[in-house]
């Protein structure tokens, strides 16, 4: 892929792309949360594609929250009220972390183990307040996300992650094609 551009959640997923695809346009939601309408979300991603002139494919990380549905129907449903807003001949990419970014990095424990000296299992992190299971983990030590959150990542391993996260792993599979070192499974 030449050119992606990046639509995220937050600060937290800004610094990971940042850091991930370093030099390629971000920008912020600024519409995400458990009462936010895909719709509404739909719009405001419609509203900046049409200003990100130029930068494509359109990858977005959006938040499953606490929303019911599955993370692939969240991203299918997204997709087609973006595309309802008269978006045509984009390339859009979805990744739905399930319930938000940290549970992505809860995907490789190993990596929060060494970098908070902890020794937690490795389970099935997904549908959980992944925030708080990081908090819980490192008590009485404060888990800042826009700080830890991206510092966690870089320590993690995009594999452990791919392996034990089915919303990682589907996006990665649609994603896989960037040209970036730092995503590659190795």
């Amino acid at each position: 892929m030449n050119n992606p551009a990046f639509i995220v959640d937050g600060y937290t997923e800004k610094r990971i792309i940042n850091y991930f695809c370093p030099g390629q346009p971000v920008r912020l939601l600024n519409c995400n949360g458990k009462d936010v309408r895909i719709e509404a979300a739909a719009k405001r991603i419609a509203t900046l594609i049409r200003l990100m002139k130029n930068n494509y494919p359109i990858i977005i990380i959006f938040d499953k929250e606490k929303r019911n549905n599955e993370f692939e129907e969240i991203a299918n449903k997204l997709l087609l009220c973006i595309n309802a807003n008269d978006i045509q001949k984009v390339e859009i990419l979805i990744g739905i972390p399930d319930i938000m970014i940290e549970n992505w990095i809860l995907a490789d424990i190993q990596s929060i183990n060494s970098y908070y000296s902890v020794n937690i299992a490795q389970e099935n992190f997904e549908g959980i307040n992944g925030k708080s299971k990081i908090r819980q983990i490192i008590k009485p030590r404060y888990y800042s996300e826009a700080e830890d959150g991206p510092e966690l990542i870089k320590k993690c391993f995009i594999k452990n992650i791919y392996n034990n996260s089915a919303s990682f792993k589907y996006f990665y599979e649609k994603i896989k094609v960037l040209n970036c070192e730092k995503l590659i499974i190795q």
